[in-house]
């Protein structure tokens, strides 16, 4: 016997997918249904009919859009037969869909098929209708949620929910990451006393706000300054050189640097760009001494 992939086979003629075929396929898939559908199923190059034998032989049930279209053509009979031929065998069932059509069409074209319950489209819409092949298809996942629940999951209201629910996820996630590479938060607090209180946060990246405002700013800020938009002051004392970087853009004044020591005026010079460097986000050549 072979062994089952699918939940359903749709047995439908073309005329039917915009209308009706299409939208329960839909419908059932996002129940949770295994469909053989041929929009979901087939791919460029398969043998259609190798395709259709093999859908119908690994599907538990045959759903049959049976229509005017439908009783016209003769391949839609043709998958209706081996539906049938399972049936008899016992490995399978046929659910019939009456689209458009009377009792006495149905039964002009097949009299057994005229003889068992249908599902009328005239009755209900394609979500409707999804809902209750999944009460006969999978009464597993059909008696484990609420009809309501259901309604939503094939409206795809329970997937606007959820995607709501991710975008307010994201939008308080936005509130704890740096505006410019969304890195977190590493620490934030409240420092000081009274009314010299001050408000920190600091951010991977290396972006710090000191009441909203930047001592640091973020690497992937497209104002970051450049190491030319500040003034490097050297010094010599007690035998080191001090360099001090000294802000003389608007930017410059938003991200300090601070001041670093060298054996000698170029080192200390060369120490000074490396610290730019680092706070830029590039690791350093070597180790510096830094003053604040």
């Amino acid at each position: 016997m072979a062994e089952h992939h699918y939940d359903v086979f749709i047995s439908h003629a073309s005329e039917d997918k915009e209308t009706f075929v299409r939208p329960l396929a839909v419908a059932l898939n996002a129940l949770g249904v295994t469909v053989w559908y041929d929009e979901f199923s087939l791919r460029i190059g398969d043998s259609l009919s190798r395709s259709i034998d093999q859908g119908i032989a690994r599907s538990r049930h045959g759903l049959v859009v049976v229509s005017g279209a439908f009783i016209q053509k003769p391949w839609p009979e043709y998958e209706l037969r081996g539906l049938v031929t399972r049936e008899i065998t016992g490995v399978g069932s046929v659910l019939p869909i009456w689209h458009g059509v009377s009792h006495d069409e149905v039964a002009s074209f097949s009299p057994p098929l005229a003889d068992k319950v249908a599902i009328r489209t005239g009755e209900a819409t394609a979500e409707d209708i999804a809902v209750q092949v999944l009460a006969v298809v999978r009464p597993d996942i059909y008696e484990a949620h609420p009809r309501h629940e259901l309604q939503k999951l094939v409206s795809g209201e329970a997937v606007r929910e959820l995607q709501a629910e991710l975008d307010s996820v994201r939008e308080d996630l936005a509130n704890f990451q740096c505006p410019y590479c969304g890195s977190f938060q590493v620490d934030h607090g409240v420092h000081g006393i009274d009314e010299y209180e001050v408000e920190i946060t600091n951010y991977e990246c290396g972006l710090c706000l000191r009441d909203g405002r930047p001592v640091h700013m973020c690497p992937h800020d497209p104002n970051f300054p450049k190491l030319e938009d500040y003034d490097l002051e050297c010094s010599e004392h007690a035998g080191y050189w001090q360099c001090t970087a000294r802000p003389k853009t608007k930017y410059a004044k938003h991200h300090r640097i601070g001041s670093v020591k060298g054996r000698s005026k170029a080192e200390a010079i060369k120490a000074i760009g490396e610290l730019y460097r680092r706070s830029a986000g590039h690791k350093p050549d070597e180790s510096i001494m830094i003053l604040y």
